[in-house]
Order: structure tokens, then C-alpha cells, then sequence
């Protein structure tokens, strides 16, 4: 699917001045609208599996960019597959997590458990994934934030931009969640993800910016999205994700086989 430029740098986030707060009544019943309107269809259900081809704009050191495919689940286990091409032996590596244990596989071959000390890195790359699905599954289905984790509080900065703030268990520590709405409009422009110590001191800032929606089959889904390290105006995006070809449901989506990714990797 056509998306946006994927040179969409976002410069305008801000560190918000609040001026007005709220109750936490109000503050769930907004949530449920915002959730609300992230449904383009009113049959819509709830998303506990998703497919998706990404194509990532990655910054930094060594600059690289490439597509992948990405299979999740979040219920009754946490199931995850990765699909990348590998232009040097010209196959495809398909990687995962099956609710017990981590796999490999390449064309041709069986696929091989990743138990030894030598995959350290291919499971930490393995739960990389994991984690980035996870925070999909909430930017993707803000119904299931809304229900299981509802925000206690809204503020109001001084260009009339709401954010809802609450709490959220992600990579096994209690982080807080803003999810900022610009004026008069009610899907997410930014999403935050915060961890403060025992003191209150913010030891780590994720933001991701939402962008040029569009209706994936039932639901307004971002096609692009930026994700900053920081909540600085001036910086860059560390990483740029595309989203093409989504596919979500109770059911499983297709299966990764086979498929290539539209762009392949260049370091």
C-alpha cells in the first residue's frame, strides 16, 4: 500500500505547559472516545493478533533501512514472528517466539532453537520484536488501553492540547503513558511512554508520533510512525516506521511465508 513520504520528520512536539486538569471520570470517558474514533467500522472487534509490513528508517551511527514482516499475538500467549530478506544469500530468515521457545529458520533448512549461549543476541533481537509489537498492539487498538488500563488524569496546554495520562505494565516495569490530542481533533498525534525511579526521576522517554491515518480494514491506523528518544522540539526521529499491509483480528492472520518485503535491506 502507498504511504506517506517516509521523510515525514516531525519537529513540533513540545514540552506542554498544563493549565487546566481533570477527573479521572473524565478522563476514562475521553479515552473512550478517543478509542471510539479510531473505529472507522462499528463492527469492529477487539485486536489480539496482528500481520504487518514495516519498512524502517533507522538513524544513528551506521544509518540503515529495510523491510520486514511481522506476526503477533498477545492472547492466550505472546506468539511472535519476524520475516527479513537476506540480499547477501539471497533467502529469507524467519525468527521467533512461539510462547516457549525461541526459533530460527532460514529456506531449506529445519528451523533451530535458539537455547545455547551463542543465540544471546538473536533472542534479545527476538525480544526487541516482542517489545516493539507490543507497543503496537497498544498504538493499534487504543480500546484495549482504555479498558485495561484507563488514564486518571487529563491536562490542557496553553494551545488547547489534551493529553491523557496513566499507568501501564510494559517490559515488565510500571510505566507512564501520555497520549496527546491535538485541538478539536480525537485520535492520537503523539503517544509517550515514560519510567520514573523510586524518586520520581525520569530515567527513560519513548515517544511515538502518529501520523497521515487511514482506514485499515475497520480502523484508523497511523501509516507512518516516528519514534524520539526524547521530548525535545529540535530532535530527529531515532527510527521511522512505515506501516503497510496490515491485517488484524481474533484470527490469526496470514502466514509470512513466502513474502517480500517491498524494499530490501540496505546498510
Amino acid at each position: 500500500m502507498s504511504i506517506a513520504t517516509p521523510f515525514l520528520y516531525v519537529l513540533a512536539s513540545f514540552v506542554a505547559q498544563d493549565t487546566t486538569s481533570s477527573t479521572s471520570t473524565e478522563a476514562e470517558a475521553l479515552m473512550y472516545e478517543v478509542a471510539a474514533a479510531q473505529f472507522s467500522d462499528v463492527n469492529a472487534t477487539a485486536m489480539t493478533q496482528f500481520g504487518v509490513q514495516l519498512f524502517l528508517r533507522e538513524r544513528g551511527e551506521h544509518p540503515r533501512e529495510f523491510g520486514f514482516f511481522l506476526n503477533y499475538a498477545s492472547h492466550p500467549q505472546e506468539i511472535f514472528e519476524l520475516a527479513i530478506d537476506d540480499v547477501e544469500s539471497n533467502t529469507q530468515i524467519r525468527k521467533g517466539f512461539d510462547g516457549k521457545e525461541y526459533w530460527l529458520s532460514q529456506a531449506g533448512e529445519e528451523k533451530q532453537i535458539l537455547s545455547g549461549r551463542e543465540f544471546t543476541e538473536d533472542r534479545q533481537a527476538i525480544d526487541e520484536g516482542l517489545e516493539l509489537s507490543s507497543d503496537l498492539m497498544v498504538l493499534l487498538d487504543l480500546r484495549q488501553l482504555a479498558d485495561n488500563n484507563p488514564p486518571t488524569k487529563i491536562t490542557t496546554s496553553e494551545d488547547d492540547t489534551r493529553i491523557l495520562e496513566g499507568t501501564i505494565t510494559r517490559q515488565q516495569q510500571l510505566y507512564t503513558y501520555r497520549i496527546h490530542l491535538d485541538a478539536e481533533q480525537m485520535l492520537p498525534s503523539m503517544v509517550d511512554f515514560i519510567l520514573y525511579d523510586d524518586e520520581q526521576q525520569q530515567v527513560q522517554f519513548q515517544r511515538f508520533s502518529t501520523l497521515a491515518y487511514k482506514a485499515y480494514a475497520g480502523r484508523q491506523i497511523p501509516q507512518v510512525l516516528c519514534e524520539f528518544d526524547s521530548n525535545d522540539s529540535k530532535a530527529l526521529p531515532q527510527r521511522i516506521y512505515e506501516i503497510h499491509n496490515l491485517s488484524w483480528g481474533p484470527h490469526p492472520p496470514p502466514p509470512i511465508d513466502d513474502k517480500k518485503p517491498s524494499q530490501g535491506q540496505r546498510n
